[in-house]
């Protein structure tokens, strides 16, 4: 403390006399002495008369002070003056009651104290050491701390991790007995159909051999008209109604009516010359047609997920446990296993095959080039692909909500036709020459479209070559 200063005088004319200690909740009795409240009410609590003031002696007969709130706030000056003053000097703390620095630590009280208040009746029993000495141990102490938290803090990321992948598999299982509920009972109903519908094959063979083919195309046409009809009845109706309404199921009200519509006119409208038992024939000529549109597509190795892995050709793909040492790109999908083909299509018709060789999860289709890439990808037109796949045991259109399909087996090549000028894009066995699914026109937007691949666990896809000799048509 500088030399002159009026701090310790200050200090001195602020200290009780009972206590010797700085005021605390001063007061003035009767003779004009100040005391702590405390100090004087210890003093007077064994007289019962004559109450004398400690310091002149003056006495009174009934014991009286009252709060001296100017002393109160001069006192509350001094010790700020004393704490600035202590800083000035030393740069540390004071102690508030004495204004002495604080290099002492009472391990009783576990608080800072001076060298005043460890010689005080208050700490004179108490264990202290240098103050320095106490940070550094507690200092060690609280780094241990710091080092357990951490470590549980750890331990906790690692157990949600594993919750996270638990939680995630299971749902992954639940998903798949779902589907596998699911496909049993659609076999079933698939079987009852199927036997539905030879018995009655067999009987209208035998009404059509009995009525020597009388008029054999006119229930046909009759029976189509009135399909038709209806179908043009319930549109009408669908367009009267609200826009919310309107929106409802309407995927599946489109591909109705657009089993016929597949293919352009010259391709599926043909009159049909030959009789119900030749279907299979229209069809196997149905897809020699689409043929004539078939291209040869690779793969773009540069959109590949890290998991897959594509032939040095780039014409066959297969899924990988270990992820591939492969730089990553704005192009490569990052959480989803995709995979683009490097051929962009933006007008005329195209067509093109892919084998399943291998994998019970799995998905084939289109997708606009600017589908997201980073992220998990949504199969569906919202996110811009337009594809069918494979889950468990059933096949389905992924359209948004999906909508399984009736199929008579699980298709091993799955042909793609995209007609980019009518903006839509349908699906087929090539195998048993079936149509799978239609995305309506102007299903697809008027933007670069490539061929997509996702690929599940244990999956592997080959992109079949266009036959020697054939040639694609704009």
């Amino acid at each position: 403390m500088a030399a002159g200063s009026p701090v310790p005088s200050l200090q001195e004319e602020a200290a009780c006399s009972i206590c010797l200690e700085c005021f605390r909740d001063p007061v003035s009795i009767h003779c004009g002495h100040n005391f702590c409240r405390a100090c004087i009410a210890e003093c007077w609590a064994e007289a019962a008369a004559g109450f004398s003031c400690p310091q002149c002696r003056e006495t009174a007969p009934q014991p009286n002070f009252r709060p001296n709130r100017e002393l109160a706030k001069v006192i509350a000056i001094a010790k700020r003056l004393s704490a600035q003053a202590g800083q000035a000097a030393g740069g540390a703390r004071a102690c508030p009651t004495h204004q002495e620095a604080l290099k002492l630590f009472c391990q009783e009280e576990q608080a800072p104290i001076c060298v005043v208040c460890r010689e005080s009746q208050a700490h004179r029993s108490h264990p202290v050491v240098p103050l320095e000495e106490a940070a550094q141990a507690y200092k060690e102490k609280v780094q241990l701390r710091i080092r357990s938290l951490k470590e549980e803090r750890d331990k906790l990321m690692g157990l949600k991790e594993t919750e996270e992948t638990a939680i995630w598999e299971a749902l992954e299982q639940v998903e798949s007995e779902r589907l596998k509920v699911l496909s049993e009972c659609e076999e079933l109903r698939q079987f009852l159909e199927e036997r539905e519908r030879l018995l009655l094959a067999r009987l209208q063979d035998l009404d059509e051999e009995l009525a020597k083919r009388r008029e054999e195309k006119i229930p046909i046409l009759a029976t189509e008209i009135s399909r038709l009809g209806e179908l043009i009845t319930e549109l009408e109706g669908k367009c009267r109604q609200p826009a919310g309404e309107f929106l409802q199921d309407i995927q599946s009200i489109l591909s109705r009516g657009e089993l016929e519509k597949v293919l352009d006119p010259e391709i599926s409208s043909e009159p049909e010359k030959a009789a119900p038992s030749k279907v299979a024939h229209k069809m196997i000529a149905l897809t020699e047609a689409l043929r004539k549109f078939q291209v040869d597509v690779t793969l773009d190795p540069e959109t590949a997920h890290p998991r897959l892995v594509l032939s040095p050709e780039g014409d066959g793909v297969r899924w990988e446990d270990t992820r591939q040492p492969v730089p990553d790109s704005p192009k490569r999908f990052d959480a989803s296993r995709c995979v683009l083909g490097r051929e962009g299509f933006s007008a005329g018709r195209h067509y093109w095959e892919v084998a399943v060789e291998a994998g019970d999860a799995w998905a084939v289709g289109v997708a606009r080039e600017s589908v997201r890439r980073k992220g998990r990808v949504n199969v569906n037109p919202e996110e811009g692909i337009w594809a069918v796949g494979q889950c468990g045991a059933q096949t389905l259109a992924l359209t948004s909500p999906k909508i399984p399909l009736s199929l008579a087996g699980r298709p091993r090549t799955i042909g793609v036709y995209l007609d980019c000028d009518g903006g839509r894009v349908a699906f087929f066995d090539p195998e048993n020459e079936a149509p799978l699914f239609t995305f309506p026109p102007g299903s697809i937007p008027g933007e670069s479209i490539h061929p997509l691949l996702c690929l599940g666990r244990g999956a592997r896809f080959r992109l079949c070559p266009c036959p020697t000799g054939d040639t694609t048509e704009p």
